[in-house]
């Protein structure tokens, strides 16, 4: 029986980490969903990153499970998959099956096609990462072009977040290992740029997603280009700079000539990129609510390299 499915009403992330370790509950509730929806027989197979449960059902399905403490991001993605379908010049994930099951949320989404380009972005030609950078640039305005009246409900109210980030800023970082000289800095540098953290703008549909871990590639006439994006949890409507850090964290790595490419792909002017902007930047990548600057800064002994954070945002923004 379906209601029968051993997935625990669990409440806290370390309760569930530990649940996951048994595969056999998890392939228990995937083997009741594609009963329930009468999906093709196929293999199951777990993706091991991330932090719901992700199957593959062969090569053509996800089947995503959410545990209960984590209903906000199946609204998330929910609602920002239906959004984004068929609006944009790459792939998104097609919801076929929606629902919950012993308590637990989830979706069966199409599979797209591609490959993850955190497996071969170290191997690529600088050229191709050019190209890449500019569709990617291009990709993150259109998706910031799109209205977003049916998304009220993942509003982060901008100002609040804001406020919430900088009064867990310093405690986090150091949480986090930071280098101590530089988290004595957090307040003062981010005073300075609260005038622009605060300025009023229009909220968009931020992924918080643009990572390699998240964007497909496919490889034309010899040369890798976008083909889709996935996942979804985190998205949130808010301030358009949150979404260029993952790109210039994951993907950048330093790299000047990189990073003039992806922002003016994006639509920056080259006579905006100055250093009031870096710091700005730099302020949003200490306040992303899963900051971690010595995972997410892919530049080589960066701790060595900087005594103060403005030092920091010259060597990840280039100005």
């Amino acid at each position: 029986m379906l209601g029968q499915t051993p997935l625990p009403p669990l409440g806290t992330f370390e309760d569930y980490e530990i649940f996951i370790q048994d595969m056999a509950p998890l392939e228990a509730a995937a083997h009741a969903l594609i009963k329930r929806h009468a999906l093709p027989d196929a293999p199951l197979t777990r993706f091991e990153e991330g932090t719901n449960v992700v199957f593959a059902l062969g090569d053509t399905l996800v089947i995503k499970i959410f545990p209960p403490f984590h209903r906000d991001q199946y609204a998330r993605e929910e609602a920002v998959l239906h959004s984004l379908l068929g609006k944009l010049p790459i792939s998104t994930p097609e919801i076929l099956h929606e629902g919950g099951i012993s308590g637990w949320p989830y979706i069966i989404m199409t599979q797209l096609e591609g490959t993850l380009l955190e497996t071969l972005w170290d191997t690529l030609s600088p050229r191709n990462k050019e190209s890449l950078l500019a569709e990617l640039g291009l990709l993150i305005q259109q998706v910031h072009t799109l209205p977003t009246q049916s998304l009220e409900a993942i509003d982060s109210h901008w100002d609040r977040f804001m406020q919430h980030q900088i009064a867990r800023c310093v405690a986090h970082h150091r949480a986090h290992n930071l280098p101590e000289g530089l988290v004595a800095q957090i307040p003062a540098f981010l005073e300075e740029a609260r005038p622009m953290l605060f300025k009023e703008h229009k909220p968009v549909i931020l992924t918080g997603e643009y990572t390699p871990m998240n964007l497909l590639v496919k490889e034309m006439d010899g040369v890798w280009h976008l083909h889709g994006l996935i996942d979804f949890g985190d998205a949130m409507l808010g301030s358009p700079a949150y979404d260029l850090l993952g790109p210039a964290a994951f993907l950048i790595q330093g790299e000047r000539a990189l990073m003039r490419t992806f922002l003016t792909s994006y639509g920056y002017r080259d006579g905006a990129l100055k250093h009031d902007l870096s710091q700005y930047f730099t302020a949003l990548m200490l306040l992303h609510q899963y900051s971690n600057l010595n995972i997410q800064v892919r530049i080589d002994g960066w701790q060595k390299r900087v005594k103060t954070l403005h030092d920091l945002a010259e060597l990840v923004w280039g100005f």
